[in-house]
């Protein structure tokens, strides 16, 4: 899947748009099988997602770490930064 910006003039999927889309979702298939979207409901949809999906925060990457090696977290922060201070 990916998603790319669309030279054709398309209409946006959404049901209760109508503008014309700027973005479509590659699932494989043809322009018309693919999820196309204008500006607006792409970023209203981003807002979406950002709720559902919430990235980890490299403090709990670190911390993962640590509790799984059994080392102290100054060792981590010490390891990831080379040794400087």
């Amino acid at each position: 899947m990916r998603i790319e910006k669309i030279a054709q003039r398309v209409k946006c999927d959404i049901a209760s748009c109508g503008k014309t889309a700027v973005y479509t979702v590659h699932g494989g298939a043809g322009l018309a099988r693919n999820i196309n979207l204008c500006e607006q409901c792409a970023r209203e949809l981003y807002k979406e997602l950002s709720k559902l999906f919430v990235p980890k925060s490299p403090q709990n990457v670190v911390a993962k770490a640590v509790k799984d090696a059994s080392i102290s977290l100054y060792e981590a922060a010490d390891k990831k930064s080379g040794g400087r201070k």
